[in-house]
């Protein structure tokens, strides 16, 4: 009997609660590529065959239409079809299933892996069950003989099996406080980033005041409220300097916005510190335009785009920023252009974190925490948009960026 006979002859098990089985899977193993083959894995798999003496030991785990190997001892084994699997029949059950010769079943007997491949004889597999109830896979063994384990030994691998699903649950448990880490940690940057816009403003506009005033106690409290704001500026640098903080991924919450108002706001915080640099700065906005956008991640681009602007613009230099729709009206386009120092193309290639950060200093000495601009881009990806940027070695810089609506 050939392959596709067998597919047509063999009672393939159906299983209850399929749909939620694989998603029980889903939380130990992504499903869109092969499993990778863990060495602790391999162990178990191997600890089991040699304490039954045989020669084969397989990890499985069992999609909707796929059989994954997750260990293996004793033979290279792949991805099959799940219809040619042995332990399809296994997940089937609760209890331990033992075939001591294949080629005597009736129906095992005409499975394409009796007959060549695996040449199986004696197989037995026991369900890894999840503490939840399902069975995600099996622990199998696999003779060239005829074979029958000792009570002993059965107790053994069940054991191993129940160790296997342990390892699958310290594993998630590990990767998901990895990711509650990783999380905290970019909420950490990005709180601690963004707090850098309205401290500048503070600073900015304190400074212009104190330049502008002729009364020297108003002078000394524009001076302790710069002061603060500085400590607490130099605090937040810190923060964005240490190594433990990594990019991750954010969600938004996108809803309908009048973004013209949103970017005036941003725009008067950052006025002071373009005057401070005596930089001109020309904006073309309407006077309200609602989009759906999320409105704090929306400022952040904005104050994060005209901070870079202002910073890498020398003094007397000049800065736009124009706002407007599409042609056909699909598409909130945002430019933000300068007259500053430009980039090569090999700081271009980095800008969005290929290649590492970029930490070079304002025209002014002003420090700079390479991870702006990262943010914008993860910000503009998670309003499904796109980024782009055109820039020369002292010719400036244009960011142009477009999201639907």
């Amino acid at each position: 009997m050939n392959r596709d006979e067998w597919l047509d002859f063999a009672p393939f098990p159906v299983l209850e609660h399929e749909k939620e089985r694989v998603e029980a899977l889903k939380r130990y193993e992504r499903l869109d590529s092969e499993p990778e083959q863990e060495e602790s894995f391999n162990r178990l798999a191997q600890l089991a065959a040699e304490i039954c003496d045989l020669p084969i030991g397989f990890i499985n785990l069992l999609t909707e239409d796929k059989e994954f190997k997750k260990a293996c001892y004793g033979y290279d084994g792949k991805t099959t079809p799940k219809n040619a699997s042995f332990c399809q029949f296994t997940i089937a059950k609760d209890e331990i299933l033992e075939v001591e010769d294949a080629r005597e079943h009736p129906y095992f007997k005409y499975n394409p892996n009796v007959n060549s491949g695996l040449k199986i004889v004696y197989y037995i597999g026991i369900p890894l069950k999840t503490p939840d109830g399902y069975n995600i896979g099996s622990l199998c063994l696999i003779d060239h003989k005829p074979n029958k384990l000792t009570k002993r030994e059965r107790r053994a691998i069940k054991i191993l099996a129940d160790e296997i699903i342990s390892q699958f649950e310290l594993n998630y448990t590990r990767n998901r406080l990895q990711q509650n880490n990783r999380e905290k940690d970019e909420l950490i940057k990005i709180v601690s980033h963004d707090m850098r816009n309205p401290l500048m403003g503070i600073i900015g506009f304190s400074e212009v005041l104190k330049q502008e005033t002729d009364n020297d106690e108003h002078r000394e409290i524009l001076g302790i409220i710069e002061d603060s704001g500085e400590a607490i500026l130099g605090i937040v640098n810190v923060l964005l300097s240490s190594e433990y903080v990594k990019n991750e991924a954010f969600t938004i919450n996108r809803r309908q916005t009048d973004v013209a108002a949103l970017t005036k706001e941003v725009i008067t915080l950052m006025q002071p510190f373009m005057m401070l640099k005596n930089q001109n700065f020309t904006s073309d906005l309407p006077d309200s335009l609602m989009w759906k956008v999320d409105g704090e991640k929306w400022k952040q681009i904005i104050g994060n785009l005209l901070n870079n602007a202002c910073k890498f613009t020398p003094s007397g230099g000049n800065v736009f920023l124009t706002m407007s729709t599409s042609d056909d009206g699909s598409m909130l386009v945002l430019k933000v252009s300068d007259t500053g120092i430009g980039m090569d193309s090999e700081l271009q290639g980095r800008l969005f974190g290929g290649g590492g950060e970029i930490r070079r200093p304002g025209t002014e000495g002003e420090p700079s925490t390479g991870i702006g601009m990262t943010t914008i881009q993860k910000y503009v990806k998670l309003h499904l948009g796109n980024i782009a940027v055109d820039s020369a070695p002292g010719k400036g810089t244009m960011i142009h960026i477009s999201i639907p609506n």
